[in-house]
């Protein structure tokens, strides 16, 4: 709030909330919108400006939100922090983020296309990157007095190639389990957004820290469980992931877990691709934390599927009852199934079923049944099928009717749906 000495300006406030009238005659009734309601210059202050929160990490072709943070404001402060005019939102720094739209104390981004690096089967940490800055800045002409007024308040954020496994750096496994704040046990994958999960704050970490959490350290980790609720859940699929400790975590490379770092003597966030054994994972124990070990971390090449979620207002939930903090970016145009095979036809006088896939990798499953049951006795049942037919034997199949479907492979190993089912006669 004001402090003595401070002048507050009606003049400029009335510029500030953008009302009609910003001239000599306006009033504190119009600013209000309330007429004879008892309103003060000062529910109007700003406070003080904190840091631009956000994720760290933008896909390419996705949008993220990013807010400048505001702390001790007035209670009618959001007449001005929802005025797109007094703020200035830029990409001071990078080639890759653009502003989308200012909405006053919040602005979306977008991240432009980057250029694959690398054939994502190989790929298993970040590569393609480009480094850009996010800035905002605050003059609303009324609240000069508060500290940060005018002042550039950056945040470095990550343009990632989607192709390039970036986009599933950040996830769990989806049979990954989380603890929700009345103590029950759930799969990450069974979440919804809006349950509550239990979470812990430690006393030295910023309450949101999306904007630095990589950047804390620690000699202490005293702190509080807390309730946080899942405000974003993003599914995806990964050909990759980490095991820790025979399966106690399984996630994607820069997935921060809290940890005691055995090298610099500190706890902090590490991305567990950066885990090393010797480290010390940070655990639940009834009201207590207990330290674990890592005694193993492997790198398997599988695809599963994976689950990322948000959590507010303390950025920290349990994962099979160690701490790890949000993830850096929110979006997923990762990895993808193909679609399903078109075209199925039949050739008779060939004896050749054919079809087409989508060009990037001819491997199928074919499947022929005899018999109108779902496919529950297969008569033809090729797996991973290099071509896009398939020719009978001399002499087959004997004469009747079929019901034919292939589903394609992608590169990344994803299988696509299977295709429209063909009903052909053999004659």
């Amino acid at each position: 709030m004001p402090s003595s000495g401070d002048t507050l300006s009606l003049k400029q406030l009335g510029t500030a909330v953008r009302t009609t009238s910003t001239g000599s005659g306006v009033s504190l009734n119009t600013i209000n919108s309330s007429a004879g309601a008892t309103v003060k210059l000062s529910e109007y202050d700003g406070g003080s400006i904190g840091s631009v929160s956000g994720f760290t990490y933008v896909v390419e072709n996705t949008t993220e939100t990013y807010r400048l943070n505001f702390s001790s404001t007035g209670s009618k402060f959001s007449q001005i922090a929802t005025k797109a005019a007094n703020f200035t939102w830029s990409v001071p720094s990078g080639t890759k983020l653009s502003v989308a739209a200012n909405s006053g104390e919040t602005a979306t981004f977008t991240a432009g296309t980057m250029t694959n690096n690398t054939d994502n089967s190989d790929q298993t940490v970040l590569q393609t990157v480009a480094t850009n800055t996010v800035r905002a800045v605050f003059d609303d002409t009324f609240n000069g007095h508060i500290s940060g007024f005018g002042a550039n308040k950056d945040k470095t954020v990550y343009a990632v190639d989607s192709y390039d496994n970036n986009a599933t750096a950040l996830c769990l496994t989806a049979d990954s389990p989380i603890t929700k704040y009345d103590g029950t046990i759930v799969n990450v994958g069974d979440l919804d957004e809006g349950d509550e999960l239990l979470g812990y704050n430690p006393n030295n970490l910023n309450l949101d820290s999306d904007a630095d959490f990589f950047q804390w350290n620690s000699t202490d980790i005293s702190g509080s469980w807390c309730k946080v609720k899942v405000k974003d859940i993003i599914f995806s699929f990964a050909s990759t992931y980490y095991n820790v400790n025979s399966g106690e975590i399984t996630a994607t490379s820069e997935h921060p877990m809290l940890v005691w770092n055995q090298e610099q003597y500190r706890y902090e966030f590490k991305e567990i691709f950066r885990i090393k054994e010797g480290d010390r994972l940070i655990k639940q124990n009834g009201d207590d934390l207990t330290e674990v070990a890592v005694e193993s971390i492997e790198q398997v090449k599988e695809n599963v599927e994976i689950v990322s979620i948000n959590v507010e207002d303390v950025d920290t939930y349990l994962v099979n009852g160690y701490i790890t903090h949000n993830k850096g970016g929110n979006s997923h145009t990762d990895e993808s199934a193909p679609g399903a095979p078109t075209e199925l036809a039949w050739n008779n006088s060939q004896r050749t079923l054919s079809w087409s896939g989508d060009g990037t990798n001819d491997v199928f499953d074919v499947q022929v049944d005899d018999t109108s049951n779902g496919f529950g006795s297969l008569a033809v049942n090729e797996s991973q099928w290099s071509a896009t037919s398939y020719v009978y034997g001399a002499g087959q199949p004997a004469n009747g009717t079929y019901y034919a479907r292939v589903r394609q492979y992608g590169t990344n190993g994803l299988l696509s749906n299977f295709s429209s089912t063909l009903t052909f006669t053999k004659s």
